[in-house]
């Protein structure tokens, strides 16, 4: 028997579908010099930063593999016309 428990995470760098804003998620951001380590460290910062929050009772359909797929070529075109935003250093 296997199961598999759905937590969606609901705040404003998780885009629909569960799609993360994050240039470092991007080819433009991505270097192969990152640890496994670093990669969650900054995520876990990008949900912390943002007051990620667990929303209960989220359709179970409302995140997927296509629609995440979409969401982040989407963001990723807005994001290549327009730019990223850098917080500033003490943002952290």
């Amino acid at each position: 028997m296997s199961f598999f428990i759905l937590i969606v995470v609901f705040f404003s760098y998780v885009l629909g579908g569960g799609a993360l804003c994050m240039e470092l998620l991007t080819k433009q951001g991505w270097s192969s010099a990152y640890s496994i380590e670093s990669v969650i460290m900054q995520i876990n910062a990008t949900l912390v930063k943002g007051k990620a929050r667990v929303q209960f009772g989220a359709n179970k359909n409302q995140y997927n593999l296509a629609r995440a797929q979409q969401s982040y070529k989407s963001l990723v075109q807005i994001h290549e016309k327009n730019g990223w935003y850098t917080p500033p250093k003490e943002d952290g």
